[in-house]
C-alpha cells in the first residue's frame, strides 16, 4: 500500500503506523520522564510529517518515515526515545514493513521532501497527547 492515495490523503498504511507509533511512543515517554524527572508535558506532540521517500515519490516498497515534532524536548531525551523507537520498528524489519521514527523539537532539514500530515491525524495526536498526560498510579 502506498503513502498516500491519488488525492494525497494518507492511506490506512499510515493511520495505522501511526497509531502503532504513538502508542509506544507514550508509553516510552511517560517510562523516560518518570527515570529521568523530567516533565511529562515536554513529551506533547505538536505536529506529523511524513519523510523520505513516502514524501518524495510514494513508493509502494518505502518503509514509513515519520517525523514527531515535540518542541519542548530537550535533544537528549528526544534520541534515547528515537533509538527505542528504531529498535521496537525498525530494525530487522523488511523495508516496506518497517517504520523509521525521527522525533525532535523541529525539522532540522525543512529543504527536504516532507509532509505535514497533522491536520489529517490531529485527533489520533490529541487522543495520544491526553493519554500521555494521564498521571500514573503509583503502587506502594
Amino acid at each position: 500500500m502506498p503513502i498516500f492515495d491519488k488525492n494525497m490523503c494518507i492511506t490506512e498504511r499510515v493511520e495505522s503506523g501511526l497509531e502503532n507509533v504513538l502508542s509506544a511512543y507514550v508509553e516510552i515517554a511517560k517510562m523516560q520522564s518518570q527515570k529521568t524527572d523530567n516533565n511529562i508535558e515536554n513529551y506533547e506532540i505538536n505536529r506529523v510529517y511524513v519523510l523520505g521517500s513516502g514524501a518524495r515519490c510514494n513508493r509502494i516498497n518505502s518503509d514509513l518515515d515519520l517525523l514527531l515534532i515535540v518542541p519542548r524536548l530537550d535533544i537528549g531525551s528526544a534520541n534515547q526515545i528515537r533509538t527505542m523507537m528504531c529498535l521496537t520498528f525498525f530494525t530487522d524489519r523488511p523495508k516496506r514493513d518497517a517504520i523509521d521514527v525521527f522525533v525532535r523539537d523541529e525539522d532540522i532539514y525543512p529543504e527536504r521532501s516532507s509532509v505535514n500530515i497533522t491536520d489529517k491525524v490531529s485527533g489520533l495526536i490529541n487522543n495520544y497527547n491526553r493519554l500521555l498526560l494521564i498521571p500514573e498510579k503509583i503502587v506502594s
